[in-house]
């Protein structure tokens, strides 16, 4: 194991678990880390960096929930196959894609709504005592990774992000949020997507027009 591939800066305002868990993503992701390479132990990646064994072991966690470690009884971590495997399938997401004249979807004979002329649903005030309200938009607050979304929200708001957060890209999406969809989340479902086949939207709603799979 190389340790030069691990280090964190106590000036970042980035937390150090944040900071464990991207160094060693970024390291899957650019093939450092080859599938079943085995991680560093706990305590000895806490020894190199000089931080606490359970701000290591908490980054493991989380980096195994999310698919990347995989943990082997009495052996520790390890690289996820899995994540290698979809990673070969993955393209290129710098690799622009050739456009085709009057090759461009049209999407207006494949909606048959427009955000215009959609119908708002009517919900009572107190729809949250329900036991199963079915209103989209809203939040489970016993499902909501609240800690994480906060370390997310810190990190955006730090002055090294402003430009990227503040910048207005007119008709296009993020760039950083599609490789990021690309990348880390549809990759650990075994989803492959060219950038160009990621639509980042303010939500989704669907209708039932006497569909069967709908009753």
């Amino acid at each position: 194991m190389r340790y030069s591939l691990f280090s964190v800066d106590r000036d970042d305002s980035t937390t150090l678990q944040s900071q464990i868990r991207e160094m060693l993503v970024s390291a899957i992701l650019s093939g450092q880390l080859a599938e079943n390479t085995p991680v560093p132990s706990t305590r000895a990646l806490a020894k190199r960096l000089s931080v606490s064994r359970n701000t290591v072991m908490l980054a493991y966690q989380a980096l195994a929930a999310d698919g990347y470690l995989i943990t082997r009884e009495r052996s520790g971590f390890y690289v996820s196959p899995e994540v290698i495997e979809n990673l070969g399938q993955l393209p290129d997401p710098v690799r622009p894609k050739e456009q085709v004249p009057g090759d461009r979807v049209d999407w207006s004979s494949k909606l048959r709504l427009t955000p215009s002329t959609q119908f708002n649903i009517l919900k009572t005030e107190n729809w949250h005592s329900y036991p199963y309200p079915f209103i989209y938009g809203q939040v489970d607050p016993t499902l909501f990774p609240i800690s994480a979304w906060r370390d997310c929200v810190r990190q955006t708001m730090s002055i090294k992000w402003l430009d990227a957060w503040t910048d207005d890209r007119f008709t296009a999406d993020d760039p950083m949020l599609i490789e990021q969809i690309q990348r880390r989340i549809l990759i650990r479902r075994g989803v492959i997507a060219e950038s160009d086949e990621i639509l980042v939207t303010m939500g989704l709603r669907t209708r039932c027009f006497s569909s069967p799979t709908c009753l």
